[in-house]
């Protein structure tokens, strides 16, 4: 018998929140944070963690799926209404365990990234506190130069789960 991995969305989450037309599905480790991320739009689904002003200063996780291929990359916010890869800025892609698909026109992607890393471009995810996170989708392309026609921003608990809408 041979034992293919499990698909990334038969993972069993802790966490689950939804928004408009959009999911942010999450376990948390000592280690690591797991994510699944799901959005109506055939673009790309995207996440940030501790926004400092708009984008600025955020750990971005955005994802993309064009046909039977996809792209999760590490991105952080180096200005107010902008991100640019780790790799581009001297870092590294700490994206782990990174999967995605794309049917009837909702898109969805899964990740795993380390709560802590060495890569100035990454923060320390705190897990036992309200953490600012930002949740956006792209429309119909999957280039991550595309605008969002949604983005929210949440502050979340990523340990219990609560969460209230700041923006």
């Amino acid at each position: 018998i041979i034992l293919a991995p499990m698909a990334a969305s038969a993972m069993e989450y802790q966490h689950k929140i939804e928004v408009k037309d959009m999911a942010f599905s999450w376990s948390v480790d000592d280690q690591k944070i797991s994510v699944q991320l799901t959005a109506k739009t055939t673009g790309w689904v995207g996440i940030g963690f501790d926004p400092e002003n708009a984008m600025q200063g955020a750990n971005i996780i955005i994802g993309a799926v064009k046909g039977d291929k996809f792209k999760v990359e590490d991105h952080y916010g180096d200005r107010k209404r902008g991100h640019s890869s780790d790799e581009k800025l001297g870092g590294k892609n700490d994206v782990m365990d990174a999967a995605g698909h794309e049917k009837d026109g909702v898109t969805t992607i899964s990740f795993s990234i380390p709560l802590k890393t060495d890569d100035k471009w990454d923060k320390t995810i705190v897990v036992d506190q309200p953490m600012k996170i930002m949740l956006s989708y792209g429309a119909g392309k999957d280039s991550f130069k595309t605008r969002h026609p949604y983005r929210t921003v949440l502050e979340v608990n990523l340990s219990t789960g609560e969460n209230k809408k700041i923006k």
